[in-house]
């Protein structure tokens, strides 16, 4: 006998989620845009790796999650990172796109 997709599918209840989850107590998270004036997009990204990198020490500053897009066209993101998850659980800090294996850390 295979199982009902209905119930297997059906959400569970909120007291359930709930009682399961840990409370989210992280403040939120912003997004600061920084328009800048630069020939085309690899200048871009090398510019905001570059950025990001110098500011990889501030608490608080997600460096894996950098993206660059156009001013018209900020829907359309490209990785500044690779930002693969790594088996120590910290993210591999390389530029996107890299040859070799990702290292934690950019090293």
């Amino acid at each position: 006998m295979s199982p009902d997709p209905d119930a297997v599918f059906a959400p569970l209840p909120r007291a359930v989620v709930e009682g399961c989850a840990e409370p989210d107590d992280t403040p939120p998270r912003h997004v600061v845009h920084l328009p800048i004036t630069i020939a085309g997009t690899d200048e871009a990204v090398r510019f905001a790796y570059i950025l990001a990198r110098s500011l990889a020490s501030i608490p608080g500053v997600e460096v894996a999650g950098a993206t660059v897009s156009a001013e018209d066209a900020q829907h359309v993101r490209r990785w500044v990172f690779c930002d693969l998850v790594m088996p120590d659980r910290r993210r591999c800090l390389r530029a996107a796109g890299h040859d070799g294996r990702c290292a934690p850390g950019g090293q």
